[in-house]
């Protein structure tokens, strides 16, 4: 098992738990229906999850076969899909302090740190493909 997939999937597992906790602050809040721009960090957070999801779950494979499922295709999406998601998250964080929701977009940003720590994992196997 390489060291760098394992690293990768500890960063994705991370990022899940903490957008999972930080959705689950966030929904139970009370104003939340109130302010729009607790639905701007909530949909952050949705997309947060779902990319990480599939992100986590093409690194299981690649850990458990050993390739990847579309090649450097696959690298590409992760590396750029890796990029955008980190900063999409960075956004929903910032939007979280203005609103006051404190402890969702303090979690928020600790999910962004370990998005970006994936991020440069995905880089690094981008610089390997070519």
């Amino acid at each position: 098992m390489a060291i760098k997939p394992l690293f990768m999937l500890i960063a994705r597992i991370l990022t899940f738990v903490f957008l999972l906790i930080s959705l689950i602050v966030l929904a139970t809040t009370d104003d939340f229906n109130q302010i729009s721009t607790y639905r701007y960090t909530f949909s952050v957070i949705v997309i947060g999850l779902v990319y990480t999801f599939l992100q986590t779950a093409l690194t299981i494979f690649h850990m458990i076969s050993g390739q990847n499922i579309c090649g450097d295709v696959l690298t590409h999406f992760e590396f750029y899909g890796d990029k955008v998601s980190s900063h999409i998250l960075a956004t929903g964080a910032t939007t979280g302090y203005g609103i006051t929701s404190g402890v969702a977009a303090s979690l928020l940003l600790i999910a962004f740190f370990f998005s970006a720590i994936s991020s440069v994992f995905s880089s690094f196997n981008l610089h390997n493909k070519s």
